[in-house]
């Protein structure tokens, strides 16, 4: 007579709903931020070449006129990933909060990695114009210039960055919790936090006078930036939260 002994097997690992879905999201953002930094790279080379050669500038940041894109390209990315994958979100079983604070950290991580790859880029700009003997100028900024420690220009490109991927966020979710003319008619208060932030850093920087806004020292300036970018995901995860979804069409 012969026994068989059964050995226990370890449960399977929980996934954490979180941590999975910073990863899948954070996958995508990354993929596309390397795509768009390997299209803009030869336009930058290319404008500088032009430029040097229509107009005789040649000390101009160039490069930092990409600060426009890497704000308004993850906006638009961050709208629709509210529309592709809140729905797939909620119906593989994770809760509309997972899915707000995944997107929260990873919409601040992707508008963080877009300032840091562009100030890095400024910095090799700068350090080719220096080997050229040729100046360089910041002529397409807030409170950064050529004279400004890396750290300012950093954190200018950051808040800038973020406030972007976060109102793209809030935007997406207000079209998706009350539709398309709704969503429409609440641009100006979804979208409007990139043009407030742009509006403080720009005054302080000596954009002024704006109304009520005079202009001052770069701390004050970010420290209210960063109020609106907190104020706006705070706006996106109460409206998350509120939103019902319908499960996707089979």
């Amino acid at each position: 007579m012969s026994t068989t002994r059964t050995v226990p097997t370890a449960p399977a690992a929980r996934v954490d709903p979180l941590r999975h879905t910073v990863a899948r999201l954070g996958a995508v953002n990354l993929s596309l931020l390397l795509w768009f930094w390997a299209c803009s790279l030869p336009v930058v080379v290319v404008a500088t070449v032009l430029v040097g050669r229509l107009t005789g500038v040649t000390d101009v940041a160039v490069v930092l006129y990409a600060r426009h894109a890497a704000i308004w390209f993850p906006f638009s990315q961050a709208v629709a990933l509210v529309a592709v994958f809140l729905r797939v979100h909620v119906a593989a079983g994770m809760t509309r909060r997972t899915f707000a604070r995944a997107t929260l950290v990873v919409g601040v991580g992707t508008g963080v990695a877009y300032a840091v790859v562009l100030t890095v880029l400024a910095g090799v700009e700068r350090a080719a114009h220096t080997a050229l003997g040729q100046g360089w100028r910041v002529t397409d900024g807030f409170l950064a210039d050529e004279s400004s420690p890396v750290g300012l220009l950093l954190a200018e490109l950051a808040v800038c960055c973020v406030v972007g991927n976060v109102a793209g966020l809030l935007v997406g979710i207000v079209y998706q919790r009350w539709g398309a003319l709704r969503g429409t008619l609440a641009l100006p208060f979804t979208a409007g936090p990139v043009l407030a932030v742009f509006a403080l850093l720009g005054a302080a920087g000596g954009w002024g006078p704006l109304p009520g806004i005079a202009p001052g020292p770069a701390l004050p300036a970010l420290l209210a930036a960063a109020l609106v970018v907190v104020g706006t995901a705070v706006a996106y995860a109460v409206v998350v939260r509120r939103t019902p979804v319908r499960p996707p069409l089979s």
